[in-house]
């Protein structure tokens, strides 16, 4: 019988939470062994949700590291900035490493990690959730199975959606490149590995052009205030923060609600005082509203991913165009056409789309995870196949023809 393994968590925020999931339903196979949470009400719920002693319950990452916890793996969901520095040095003690992405903020700190890893023979896995989503993952045996004929190209549209863009890359955590990572990279690199993965190709030339044309000061309606709740147009405002969080009740999954307040009581604090209250006209952001990325490929696959900001739309859209059909994937379906003409094929998937952490794939990630710990001889996610597709995002941020 396989051991149980030991997992620490640093930062516990919702992605970390949902990976917690799988562990906390486990027991037979793995433990948590201690957090580390710099906030400290979010440290005291993750000390009471998971029923841990105080004692490894670590305030800074520091604290944690000096202890040498005898754990065999780490997960890393901390800020983006974080990853380089926490990632190093999780490598340097020995731990295997679930990373969150992106993975680092630069290309050469990209590398280092995959170097590091390699030299202290411990595993470094991307949380790419999308190799292991059911849908993608049908996409993908459709490719392989060569049924359409050779692949000729693909298109590959991210619709962001308004309220992920405002509340994350507008007034939010990823709003300036120089504080976080730039969008293409924080929003889409896990794209751009799914393109690679389901195509099997790798990337030869590419080129980049985008712009944040929309998300300024000097686009400000006659009217309008510096934060939405003093707003005389905020009821018509199509990125009112108040609806967002007060009306609607989105987004707001993981506003930190300390003991003898209730949520309503946080979000108005944060529409009065937080950055998430302020008019998306004035929050000095500095990411691309609008980007297009074309590819070519070792195979001489052309593809085209362009993400889309300023839509009410939120998900993937996806054409592969092969010489004997074409296949569309619009997030609930997938459509077979072929070219002589036999009827469309059509699978249906709106109701594996609905279910819980990303159609299971979080949890079947982790279950890879630590899988491959055990048995480090299997082909899995490594950071390897990772990083490519992080060095594309970075490169199209750097190679902007504007």
């Amino acid at each position: 019988m396989d051991k149980i393994l030991s997992v620490a968590a640093i930062g516990v925020g919702n992605r970390t939470r949902k990976y917690l999931t799988y562990i906390t339903d486990h027991p037979e196979a793995v433990r948590l062994d201690s957090v580390v949470e710099t906030n400290p009400e979010r440290l005291a719920c993750a000390k009471a949700d998971y029923s841990l002693d105080a004692s490894v319950c670590f305030p800074d990452v520091d604290s944690f590291f000096a202890e040498k916890r005898p754990v065999d793996a780490v997960i890393i969901g901390t800020p983006d900035r974080t990853h380089y520095d926490l990632c190093m040095q999780a490598i340097a003690c020995g731990y295997h490493v679930l990373l969150e992405k992106p993975v680092a903020e630069s290309e050469e700190k990209c590398r280092a990690i995959a170097r590091a890893a390699h030299d202290a023979g411990v595993l470094v896995f991307v949380c790419y959730e999308l190799r292991y989503h059911p849908y993608w993952l049908k996409v993908k045996e459709i490719h392989d199975s060569g049924q359409l004929g050779t692949l000729i190209s693909v298109d590959y549209t991210v619709n962001v959606g308004l309220d992920r863009m405002t509340h994350a890359y507008v007034r939010g955590q990823w709003s300036k490149a120089g504080e976080s990572a730039p969008i293409f990279l924080a929003k889409c690199c896990h794209d751009v590995d799914a393109a690679l993965w389901i195509t099997g190709t790798h990337v030869k030339n590419m080129a980049s052009v985008g712009s944040l044309r929309w998300f300024r000061e000097e686009n400000a309606p006659e009217g309008s205030a510096l934060r939405c709740k003093d707003c005389a147009i905020e009821k018509t405002c199509p990125f009112s923060a108040v609806d967002l969080y007060r009306r609607r009740g989105e987004w707001t999954d993981n506003f930190v609600v300390p003991p003898g307040k209730t949520k309503a009581e946080v979000i108005e604090e944060e529409l009065s005082e937080g950055p998430l209250g302020r008019c998306v006209y004035h929050c000095g952001n500095d990411v691309m509203d609008n980007q297009v990325v074309i590819m070519t490929t070792d195979k001489g696959v052309n593809i085209t991913l362009q993400m889309v900001c300023l839509t009410r739309e939120d998900g993937r859209f996806f054409r592969m165009v092969f010489s004997e059909g074409e296949l569309f994937a619009d997030g609930e379906t997938i459509r077979i056409r072929r070219h002589d003409r036999t009827p469309e094929e059509v699978l249906d998937f709106s109701e594996v789309m609905h279910l819980p952490f990303h159609s299971y794939s979080d949890l079947n990630l982790v279950a890879d995870f630590l899988e491959t710990i055990r048995h480090p001889e299997r082909t899995s996610l490594t950071i390897d196949d990772a990083i490519e597709s992080e060095i594309i995002c970075l490169r199209a941020d750097g190679k902007l023809l504007i």
